[in-house]
Formats: C-alpha cells, structure tokens, sequence
C-alpha cells in the first residue's frame, strides 16, 4: 500500500495539473471572447457607418486598390461633400503601440511586442492612390484613420488633427468633426464612389501585380524615417488580402494553440 507519503504527493500533483488546466483552459475562453468582440464590432462599425452619418456621405466596404507598392484593399471608404476617409480596422484587441512617425507598430503585451506594419501609413497610401485616381481636384480633403476594438489599449504618440487612430467608439465623432467647408458636390461624391467601385472589381480580375521595392518618391513625404528598415525577410508593403489580416491571424492561430495545449 501507497504510503501517506505518497498519497499526498500525488495529491498535490494532480491539483496541480487541474490548477494549469484549468488557467489554460481560461486564458483561451478569454482570449477567444475578445476575438469575437472584435469581429463582432467590425460588422457593427459598417452598419453605424451605414445609419448614422448624415445625408450624403456614401460608404463603401472593401475596396481593392493597386498602389505604387502592390495590390492593396481599404476596409471603409467614406466619401463625403466634405473629403474623403480612408478607414483600416484591425482586430488586434491586446495593447497597441502606435506612432504616426513610424511605420511598423506593435501589439501585445511586453517591452518589444509584435510587429506589423502601420495601418496609419497604408491608409495614407491609399488615399494618395485614390487622389491618383480621381485626378487634379484642389481644395480636397483627405482623412487617413485607424479604427481598434473597444477592447483594446493604445498608447499613442505624435498623433495629428487631421488622422485618427482609437477605438471604434471614437470613428464616427471624428468624421462629423470634419463636415464643415465643402470640397465635393454630390455629383462628385456619387461619380467618385462609381469610379472606386469599378476600379475595384477591375483590380480583383487582375493577376498580382509586381511589387515594387523602391519607395516611390511622392511617397516619401509621409513615409516614416524606418521604412524597411527591418522588412529584408518580410513582403508587408505588397499589402493585398494576406497582409492585411496577418497580425489578426497570429491571434486566432494563439488561442488554438493554447486551446490544443489546454486539451492534451
């Protein structure tokens, strides 16, 4: 017979392993709650786009775009008679730090984090493209936004007037801070989102274009001083639909991995 000893230990042993299990198991039910908060709230960021601007403004959803660096899309454009809104949402829900001078950001918690390339700076790009597009327009208007579930906490340095990076509960108010001094008819507005549309599909029915690996020079205006800098093994800037989910993917890939782990 065991000892008592031994019973013990073993005891011990097996609250052990409960104690492990069990903060596994809740760290995953955490973690994959504040997942689906954030896909939740994406699909309630384009339905408030939707009602609650006022008359007007037109939203568009996924716009694909091939800019001077690749193949690209926008999550929400917003076209107004007041300018135009290039809106990125990202998913990331754990602590964010963002800095409108540099171009590759991080998120999760720690001193260094993980990278992943600004959505600041992408927004930008995006909106230089569509000017591209439209053609000479003066006097319009550009508004380069990053949008975060509520869920999520940034720590923010060297922001601008005209360029929004917060939460979602922040995205609406910053557009109507803007809906005075008009640049664009309504004409302008329906005809622009026309133009966007199609040009979308267009790109859609394209092979990939070719990225191009020198910075282009009317994208150097903005660009931040550490382009690059650290992208010799990485493809971040040929945006496309890969790299614009990467950093949310890496976050489902870690709850089922600490969800696989919690089962053993």
């Amino acid at each position: 017979m065991e000892s008592m000893q031994e019973i013990i230990i073993n005891i011990l042993f097996i609250a052990v392993l409960v104690v492990i299990g069990a903060t596994l198991a809740w760290d995953v039910y955490k973690k994959r709650k504040r997942l689906k908060t954030a896909q939740r709230e994406e699909v309630e960021l384009a339905d408030s786009l939707e009602t609650e601007l006022p008359e007007g403004f037109v939203v568009l959803k996924d716009i694909y775009l091939v800019t001077k660096l690749g193949r690209s899309r926008v999550d929400f454009v917003i076209l107004s008679p007041y300018g135009i809104f290039a809106l990125e949402y990202r998913q990331l829900y754990i602590y964010i730090r963002a800095d409108e001078e540099i171009s590759r950001w991080t998120y999760a918690p720690g001193i260094k984090g993980k990278p992943f390339t600004s959505p600041l700076y992408q927004s930008k790009v995006h909106l230089l493209c569509i000017e591209e597009l439209i053609g000479d327009k003066p006097g319009l208007k550009t508004y380069p936004m990053v949008a975060f579930p509520t869920i999520a906490e940034i720590e923010l340095k060297n922001p601008s007037e005209d360029c929004f990076v917060g939460l979602v509960s922040g995205v609406i108010p910053f557009i109507e801070k803007w809906s005075e001094g008009e640049c664009l008819t309504a004409e302008e507005v329906s005809a622009i989102a026309e133009l966007l549309q199609l040009n979308s599909e267009k790109v859609l029915e394209m092979e990939k274009p070719e990225v191009n690996n020198e910075t282009p020079e009317e994208y150097k205006a903005f660009i931040p001083g550490d382009f690059r800098e650290d992208d010799e093994d990485e493809d971040d800037e040929e945006y496309d639909d890969e790299d614009e989910e990467e950093a949310e993917e890496d976050e489902a890939q870690d709850a089922e991995s600490e969800e696989a782990e919690s089962n053993k």
